[in-house]
């Protein structure tokens, strides 16, 4: 697959194909809003981590992205839609070029008396002047509906990278609480073991020994509905793979704590940096160009054309250049009636240009919320992970010391199931949250739309 345009060169073919166009029906204004100096979020939360991603992106997962980005089925129909539309720039570009083309006819004509051969060769050509610059309108709509399938490409490289490393650190996530509920399941069992053999003993009642039993089976149900849900988030992450979904990937990972705060820049540099707003501006240009096309289609066309020809009776004498006969025509042409449907297809396309610019607002001001929203959820995660962490170390203890006092008849089973409940929670917490850190950090990046592969590719290189 061919490499999309650079910013660089994109920005120059821009530029070329703004220069050709005669006018614009954008509305300036309602397109470009006035944007805020700052984020609306508290600076405490915009300490620079520049090493964030270097903390999560081991050896393996460094691998699973450099399959996925080769093997993601829905990636590789974006590449050739990419490639599709190359090809439709080099059909538009076509049209600056005379048209040339041959004929060769041969048959038998007569009459009920009289019948005779004729054979007829030629070459005729035609070629129409872009006097209106209604073809560089079609070709700059062609070239930038191509820089947006481009960006759109490159977008959804980054989106394939982000999903695959929350993927990734999903089934991490599952296997860390898979391996809690696998304590917590042979725990139960210990625990109903020692009451039942109190209640034999005349020590304990049997309403414990019906609760601890209880436990221990509602404990066994949650760790098979675990096993399950482990599984689930494997196949997820071998169809991003593009693999058939086995549930045989093993993940080797734990779930890094990443320190608080990114390098958020400034609202403009989103504009500049995102590929879907690029994309959608993109979008926007060639409506615009589509809107200068139909409306030039009413305008008259000028077209020269040309013809080189031979006949005769034998097919032998065609290629005789005495018998050779040439013409050339200039012809002008132009529509005169046609019940307003070109006036009502200019209408048609100004409106959707309308529609257009609502969209690329739409767009725009949809990726600044996502922005706002991760970073204020990004410095939220972090106070709830400590708090949850202090818990997580409370209700430990809480939970042994209530076995304990249990045990010493100084409180009954029910405070037991409590303190264990809120230790599981507590755990089940500390680990959700260290997984939604990840998640959040990976989706703040892209948000502000920092290059994933790029940022990938250098951490590629640092493990190589």
């Amino acid at each position: 697959m061919k490499r999309p345009l650079k910013p660089i060169a994109m920005a120059i073919s821009l530029g070329v194909l703004t220069a050709c166009s005669s006018s614009s029906y954008i509305d300036q204004a309602q397109v470009k809003p006035q944007l805020p100096a700052n984020w609306q979020v508290s600076p405490s939360s915009l300490a620079t981590n520049e090493d964030w991603l270097a903390v999560i992106a081991n050896e393996q997962l460094l691998q699973l992205l450099s399959q996925a980005l080769n093997t993601n089925q829905s990636l590789i129909q974006l590449a050739l839609e990419v490639e599709v539309q190359r090809q439709a720039v080099t059909v538009t570009g076509a049209n600056f070029w005379p048209s040339l083309s041959s004929s060769l006819d041969t048959g038998v004509i007569g009459n009920n008396n009289d019948s005779s051969n004729s054979s007829t060769i030629g070459l005729n050509l035609n070629y129409e002047l872009d006097i209106w610059g209604k073809l560089s309108d079609a070709d700059r709509r062609t070239k930038l509906t191509l820089f947006a399938v481009e960006a759109n490409y490159e977008q959804a490289k980054d989106q394939l990278i982000a999903d695959v490393a929350k993927a990734y650190y999903k089934v991490a996530t599952s296997a860390q609480l898979l391996d809690l509920f696998e304590r917590r399941t042979e725990n139960a069992k210990v625990n109903f073991d020692i009451i039942e053999s109190g209640y034999l003993q005349g020590l304990n009642s049997a309403l414990d020994v019906y609760l601890t039993q209880n436990e221990y089976h509602s404990e066994k149900s949650n760790l098979a509905s675990q096993r399950s849900q482990y599984k689930e988030d494997i196949r997820a992450l071998e169809r991003l793979l593009g693999d058939y979904p086995k549930g045989a990937l093993k993940v080797q990972a734990e779930l890094p704590l990443l320190p608080q705060g990114i390098s958020a820049g400034v609202p403009s540099e989103l504009v500049k940096n995102k590929p879907s707003l690029q994309a959608a501006w993109y979008q926007l240009l060639a409506q615009d160009a589509n809107v200068a096309y139909t409306q030039k289609q009413r305008y008259p066309s000028l077209s020269l054309r040309g013809s080189i020809g031979s006949s005769n009776a034998e097919f032998g004498e065609l290629f005789n250049g005495d018998n050779a006969a040439w013409s050339v025509f200039g012809g002008l042409t132009a529509p005169i009636f046609n019940a307003g449907r070109l006036k009502a297809q200019t209408e048609q396309q100004k409106l959707k240009l309308k529609q257009q610019e609502q969209q690329y607002l739409d767009t725009l001001f949809s990726a600044f919320e996502q922005v706002e929203n991760t970073l204020d959820l990004d410095a939220s995660l972090q106070i709830q992970y400590q708090a949850t962490l202090k818990a997580q170390d409370n209700a430990t203890q809480a939970e042994t010391l209530s076995f304990e006092q249990y045990q010493s008849g100084l409180v009954s089973y029910t405070t037991v199931l409590d303190a264990q409940t809120r230790s599981f929670v507590a755990q089940t917490s500390v680990i959700n949250l260290k997984n939604q850190i990840i998640n959040n950090r990976i989706a703040l990046h892209l948000a502000l739309g920092g290059s994933l592969q790029s940022a990938v590719s250098q951490e590629q290189t640092n493990a190589q």
